[in-house]
């Protein structure tokens, strides 16, 4: 079995897990450290916004905080 970088499993645990592509740009700046604040400059959003954005990707897999989301996607949890 090959490594895969965290990018690559964040993209095949957001397409299993069936989150949209804006929900994805959210993980994608979760992975990369960013806070709310910074993921709504970055994204043009609101922090309200960014956070319906997680609210959503929360529901869709079955998580409730970023710690626990983070893990998954590293496949850690």
């Amino acid at each position: 079995m090959e490594e895969s970088s965290p990018a690559d499993r964040a993209a095949v645990f957001a397409r299993a897990t069936g989150l949209s592509a804006r929900e994805t740009e959210v993980l994608q700046h979760l992975i990369a450290g960013a806070d709310t604040r910074t993921v709504a400059a970055s994204m043009f959003l609101t922090e309200n916004t960014v956070q319906d954005h997680l609210k959503s990707i929360f529901a869709k897999t079955a998580t409730r905080s970023r710690r626990v989301l983070l893990s998954r996607v590293a496949g850690t949890a």
